[in-house]
């Protein structure tokens, strides 16, 4: 007689630990979810201690398949290992990932595309996971020009606050960036410069990227859920590329649920 599986049985789980928040989601085998979390994102050898306890707690958590996709995993070669020694023996982690790849995998599938993800930092990835070329996402002491903490950094500026975005990190000092879109939005006109400004930027970043031929542009980061700012990007993108069939894709999942379904198909790392 076949076993009946519990319609709450998690098959996969999920994390995407981006510059501001992560999100943790579990899913069952229908790709329903069934457990969700998110908290702010702190220093990543802080994770294991948050994630382990958390997962574990939910019913069969411990042993689904799990798959991290994380910032930094490109350019900081040891966040793999820490985290699969760290998490050895709690958790069945899979593999661990790029938040990049991430967001890439949430809008193509696996497929060649641009990713434009303008958030806490704004870079491109162009070709697909596993040969991605870059373009940005340098974050210089001011922050990747076009990006949440460029922003955020610019608003501190006109309050005469400046010194006080070193101390107070990336991910708060790009939160203020929703304070300048505000201004912007209400037809500030300092504010409304330096927004078009930002918006230009990241165009140009695409434009970089771009190559020959029609362009598809999947957009993710904190920027690009704000709906005056988005407006204004894809403007300014198309004056930047005139004639060359550009298209925005929406990510068709989160990326968190796109590091669940590599977690079903991955073996154990």
């Amino acid at each position: 007689m076949p076993v009946k599986r519990n319609k709450n049985t998690i098959a996969a789980i999920g994390v995407d630990r981006g510059g501001t928040w992560t999100r943790v989601a579990a899913f069952d085998r229908r790709w329903r979810r069934i457990k969700t979390a998110r908290f702010k994102t702190a220093q990543l050898r802080a994770l294991p201690g948050k994630l382990a306890p958390l997962v574990a707690g939910w019913p069969g958590g411990a042993l689904a398949p799990l798959v991290i996709a994380t910032r930094g995993a490109f350019s900081r070669a040891w966040k793999k290992p820490f985290l699969i020694k760290a998490l050895a023996g709690k958790l069945n982690l899979r593999d661990v990932i790029s938040d990049a790849e991430g967001a890439h995998r949430a809008a193509f599938r696996g497929r060649p595309g641009l990713l434009l993800i303008a958030g806490t930092g704004a870079v491109v990835f162009g070709g697909r996971p596993g040969a991605f070329v870059k373009t940005g996402g340098y974050n210089p002491p001011s922050g990747d020009p076009g990006s949440g903490r460029w922003l955020g950094r610019q608003y501190l500026k006109l309050q005469g606050r400046l010194a006080e975005a070193g101390p107070m990190g990336h991910g708060r000092s790009a939160a203020y960036a929703a304070g300048l879109l505000a201004r912007a939005r209400r037809g500030d006109k300092t504010c409304s410069l330096i927004a078009a400004a930002a918006m230009h930027e990241l165009a140009a970043l695409i434009k970089a990227a771009a190559g020959r031929g029609p362009v598809r542009v999947a957009l993710a980061g904190g920027l690009m859920g704000n709906a005056f700012f988005r407006k204004g990007f894809e403007k300014a993108a198309r004056r930047a590329l005139p004639g060359r069939g550009l298209t925005f894709i929406t990510p068709a999942m989160p990326a968190e649920e796109a590091a669940a379904r590599l977690a079903r198909g991955r073996k154990r790392t």
